[in-house]
C-alpha cells in the first residue's frame, strides 16, 4: 500500500494538474508570413521540433501559391471563412472547390495544392501526422 501511495504522490508531483481551462489569444502568439500570402502560427511542436498543429490565416483576396510539403499527412479544418482550394501545380479558379467553415480535408504528403481567400479572410487549423496512422475509414479514402 505504501508503494502505491508513493507512486501516486510521485506521479502527481511530476504531472501537476491544471485546475482551469486556459483561453489562448492567437493574436498574442508569434506567427510568420508564408508564401507572401498567409500567416502561420504554430500551436504545438512535434518531438522533432517541427510544427505539428498550426493556424493558417489568409487575408481576403490573397492566394497561397501551388506548393507541396513532405512532412506527413495533413488534417485541415476550415475554422472561418470560405476557403477556395485547388489540387495541382497551377492556380485555376475555374477548377477550385469552395469549402466553408467547418469543412474537414485530408492532404497526403507531397501533393501539390493551392488555396485562396476570395471573398473574406480564411482561418485554417492544420494538424500534421508524421508517425501517426489515420483510422481505417480515413485510410480507405486515401487509396
Amino acid at each position: 500500500m505504501k508503494t502505491t501511495l508513493l507512486t501516486v504522490l510521485a506521479t502527481a508531483a511530476a504531472f501537476p494538474v491544471q485546475a482551469d481551462t486556459v483561453s489562448i489569444d492567437p493574436a498574442a502568439l508569434p506567427g510568420k508570413t508564408v508564401y507572401d500570402a498567409a500567416t502561420l502560427t504554430p500551436l504545438a511542436l512535434s518531438s522533432a521540433g517541427s510544427p505539428a498543429v498550426v493556424l493558417l490565416d489568409v487575408a481576403a483576396g490573397q492566394v497561397v501559391p501551388p506548393h507541396a510539403t513532405e512532412s506527413g499527412l495533413r488534417l485541415l479544418t476550415v475554422l472561418s471563412g470560405d476557403m477556395s482550394w485547388g489540387d495541382g501545380d497551377t492556380v485555376d479558379p475555374a477548377a477550385e472547390q469552395v469549402y466553408p467553415a467547418g469543412s474537414f480535408l485530408i492532404l497526403p504528403p507531397g501533393e501539390m495544392h493551392w488555396l485562396a481567400a476570395r471573398s473574406d479572410a480564411v482561418r485554417l487549423q492544420l494538424v500534421v501526422l508524421d508517425d501517426e496512422t489515420p483510422v481505417p475509414a480515413i485510410a480507405e479514402l486515401l487509396k
